[in-house]
């Protein structure tokens, strides 16, 4: 199997940790299955995924930091995933993300420095992370950048002097 979609199963509260099992899965949705609440822990197991749409998991308050194992990963949707409060330190590994979404996640207080470090991010949505204080200093290293949307981030204080670097 290439694709599973389960968006709109709004009462699924887990996955059975047998779903790693899935190798040769490239897309994963999970939209709007707002009882989840944690992945399994060895999620980072779906090496061949692509794209991962979270959006609209309200109940999910952490990643499993195997995540960080989806290195062929090009699209993360976690849009609205309220309780989200932070990344896994070393997000950096996702080295093939292309676009990264995290509108609407109003607990997200801080960004792992390492996020600098993708270096084929092109999108990067941070809307509506009104708990997020700064970003991370070295910013501007982000050279493929080509949308950064801040909309809505009323914590924000200041930008990081390297943001000038993205072109």
């Amino acid at each position: 199997m290439v694709k599973l979609d389960l968006s709109g199963c709004s009462q699924l509260g887990h996955l059975p940790d047998s779903i790693v099992n899935l190798s040769q899965l490239k897309t994963f949705q999970l939209q709007g299955c707002n009882k989840l609440e944690i992945l399994p822990m060895e999620f980072g197991k779906l090496e061949s995924l692509v794209e991962l749409d979270l959006s609209g998991c309200s109940q999910l308050g952490r990643l499993s930091d195997s995540i960080v194992n989806l290195s062929q990963l090009k699209t993360f949707q976690l849009q609205g995933c309220d309780k989200l409060e932070n990344l896994p330190m070393e997000f950096e590994k996702l080295e093939s993300l292309v676009e990264l979404d995290l509108f609407g996640c109003s607990q997200l207080g801080c960004l792992p420095n390492s996020i600098v470090n993708l270096s084929q991010l092109k999108t990067f949505r941070l809307l509506g992370c009104n708990k997020l204080e700064n970003l991370p200093m070295e910013f501007g290293k982000l050279q493929s950048l080509v949308e950064l949307d801040l909309y809505d981030c009323s914590q924000l204080g200041c930008l990081p002097y390297s943001i000038v670097n993205l072109s």
